[in-house]
């Protein structure tokens, strides 16, 4: 059973199924008794439709609007698909950051490493460099799903991969409770061991926040190796206006060439896609479409989609066959544009925190 969606969810990266062979093959897939997860089958019971013949199309998506799912609830081993047990690849569990409330958990298999490949085919679009000395993470690790996807992305560039942790749900404690002491000798902990990595290993490309990169340039110890060995930044996990990133281009990390990526534990990662001449931002996210489908809707009306160069609150659905996330309404805002070379998906920039509609979002450094 599994081969027979093979040509849909693991299609060649530089060639995307049709979007609605993909719906009916993630419908077939989730919701047979045979393949399904426990979770989908079982919930299906309770739909007032039958998503293996009702759901037919991207459109027909709509059909979820009601069926609300929390994802920090839910038993993991829930989620495996039928069909996926004793394969060879092995699920792990996924969990964010909790920047909303309780953490989020997924399972996964091979369908974020394909994305990860993806990421690492536009970076190379973008001439980041590859191959020559070894690369540091500066982030979550644990449960979070970033650190695998970092370890994935440098095995696949030629790089040996460096980590130091950042846990977010403490950062996010301290911030809230207004231990700002507190917080600023967190952060001075995690560039203790960034300077150590630096000056006694041969990195040469790193990934972080904008918030650890403004942290880095504030203290010359761990700037002043980082500047003269690195030569790849990847950044993410915040957000960034447009003179910040020119400023880090331009003047703090003259030498070395940033690429941005957004994303998080539900949607996988929007990688920034190559910066082209009339582009209306510095920095233009791309999602792995049609895998991750995103669409932007009025905060005020979430039935409508916004226009080109419009704001919009972000509404992301997954198709894979390791997970299905029917749309759901996500924490940020962005700006939509307009897709270059007929990239069949929507681009995004601009993204950041949506403020309104309950409890806010606290970003920490992560």
């Amino acid at each position: 059973m599994a081969d027979d969606f093979s040509s849909v969810f693991e299609s060649p990266l530089e060639r995307s199924p049709d979007i609605d062979d993909l719906v009916r093959a993630t419908m077939e897939w989730h919701f047979s008794p045979l393949t399904g997860s426990p979770y989908w089958v079982d919930r299906a019971k309770t739909f007032g439709f039958d998503p293996r013949t009702d759901v037919q199309s991207l459109a027909d998506l709509r059909l979820f609007e009601e069926v609300p799912v929390d994802w920090s609830r839910i038993a993991a081993d829930q989620l495996i698909p039928r069909g996926s047990l004793g394969q060879a690849a092995r699920f792990g569990i996924h969990e964010s950051g909790g920047a909303t409330g309780a953490p989020k958990r997924i399972v996964d298999a091979t369908s974020r490493r394909r994305n990860v490949a993806w990421q690492s085919m536009m970076l190379d679009q973008q001439g980041f460099p590859a191959g020559e000395g070894h690369w540091l993470h500066i982030g979550p690790t644990g449960p979070h799903v970033m650190s695998k996807n970092i370890g994935t992305l440098a095995e696949l560039r030629g790089h040996l991969c460096y980590f130091v942790d950042i846990d977010p749900r403490w950062v996010r404690r301290c911030v809230t409770q207004g231990r700002h002491d507190e917080y600023r000798r967190y952060v001075d902990h995690i560039l203790d061991q960034v300077k150590d990595v630096l000056t006694t290993q041969d990195i040469r490309g790193i990934s972080t926040t904008p918030k650890i990169l403004e942290a880095i340039a504030a203290r010359e110890d761990v700037y002043a190796p980082l500047r003269a060995a690195v030569r790849g930044i990847i950044w993410g996990g915040t957000s960034m206006d447009s003179e910040t990133l020119r400023l880090f281009e331009e003047e703090v990390f003259p030498e070395a060439k940033l690429a941005g990526a957004y994303g998080n534990t539900m949607m996988g990662v929007a990688p920034q896609r190559t910066r082209r001449p009339g582009d209306a931002a510095a920095c233009t996210f791309r999602p792995y479409y049609p895998y991750t489908v995103v669409e932007l809707v009025d905060p005020g009306d979430p039935g409508r989609a916004v226009a080109d160069d419009e704001d919009g609150r972000v509404v992301i659905t997954v198709l894979t066959r390791d997970y299905f996330t029917p749309p759901t309404l996500e924490r940020d805002l962005a700006t939509r544009r307009a897709s270059a070379d007929a990239f069949p998906g929507i681009e995004l920039s601009a993204v950041r925190p949506y403020e309104g509609g309950g409890a806010g979002v606290v970003e920490g450094v992560y």
